[in-house]
């Protein structure tokens, strides 16, 4: 094989569905792939590791040799020494600390290629396991390989990826308007394991509202394409979910940039308000493409007016795909 192209998109997680973990299961996660970012790279065989793209940071050239490294030392530990080195060609990646999954979808990306390289049969969730991704949410292992809105498990104390419980493609029409914060980090690595560790039990009773609210108002919101009932829905959800987190993160939102945004939202009457995961990223669900032009145009106007720091606004559709991978035999 002459070379392994793989493109994966970034993810939207949305909530947890218990935090509180009384009957066994811990997270439980809501997501949604998105088309505004992408993690694509390519591998071809080598003579020694070679890893290159334009404006690759030391840190993501470190973050591809650990994944590289921890292929072989797992999936691919049988396969001869002088068959393993690569060329990795980086062409696209997902916003680092943004909220968007980049690192599940880095690890993915170079071991789905590995693993075709190689003509391993490996399916997503036994090479995350081995990757060390899923650890709290399996979203975007779910993305990875189907794309569209998909909720998961949560984890029993001995299991180390969730299984996914739904899937269901995203409407084609409804867009998310993405509030991008350049300037901030959501919580990640080392923070985000002590943050965990030293938040309140979550209440049950959030637990069994989050658990409500999806199955009885989100789920068939989506089914029946009821983009104000959807949204509702999931900003209940998110007010539990970012209340509960404010002591970690400084507030509901991370950002107060992207804060602004989302309640100004809010004040303009749109129902679906979000932070993915840690932030900074903010969203608003509508219901299609006109819609999105025109808060992006009011959310100019608000945030020129309240601040010299500018966010990044984009209008992003679902991708109801997943990864695409291409080979060159």
């Amino acid at each position: 094989m002459q070379s392994v192209t793989v493109r994966a998109p970034a993810r939207l997680h949305l909530g947890f569905l218990d935090l509180n973990a009384s009957i066994g299961r811990r997270f439980g996660s809501i997501g949604l792939a998105v088309a505004s970012h992408h993690t694509k790279l390519s591998i071809s065989p080598a003579d020694v590791l070679q890893i290159e793209g334009d404006g690759l940071l030391s840190e993501t050239h470190g973050r591809l040799e650990n994944i590289y490294q921890r292929f072989y030392q797992t999936l691919g530990q049988y396969i001869p020494e002088n068959k393993r080195p690569v060329s990795i060609r980086v062409h696209e990646l997902i916003p680092e600390h943004a909220g968007l999954g980049s690192g599940t979808q880095l690890a993915l990306t170079l071991g789905t290629a590995l693993s075709h390289l190689h003509r391993l049969d490996i399916n997503t969730t036994e090479l995350a396991k081995n990757l060390g991704r899923g650890k709290r949410s399996g979203i975007g292992i779910a993305t990875f390989d189907l794309g569209g809105f998909v909720i998961d498990g949560g984890l029993k104390p001995d299991q180390t990826v969730p299984p996914m419980l739904m899937h269901h493609a995203y409407p084609e029409p409804w867009r998310v308007v993405m509030v991008m914060d350049p300037h901030h980090q959501g919580i990640h690595g080392q923070h985000e394991k002590q943050a965990f560790g030293r938040l309140p039990t979550f209440p049950l009773e959030n637990s069994r509202a989050i658990c409500h609210l999806t199955l009885m108002q989100l789920l068939p919101s989506l089914s029946e394409r009821d983009i104000n009932s959807f949204g509702s829905a999931l900003t209940e959800i998110q007010k539990l979910i970012g209340d509960h987190f404010a002591s970690a993160q400084g507030g509901r939102y991370t950002s107060p940039l992207v804060a602004a945004c989302l309640q100004e939202a809010q004040k303009l009457g749109h129902t679906g308000i979000a932070q993915s995961s840690w932030g900074p990223t903010g969203c608003i669900f509508v219901s299609n493409q006109s819609e999105a032009d025109l808060l992006i145009q009011q959310l100019n106007e608000f945030i020129a007016a309240e601040s010299a720091s500018l966010p990044v606004f984009i209008s992003a559709a679902a991708d109801n795909q997943g990864a695409i991978i291409e080979t060159v035999l």
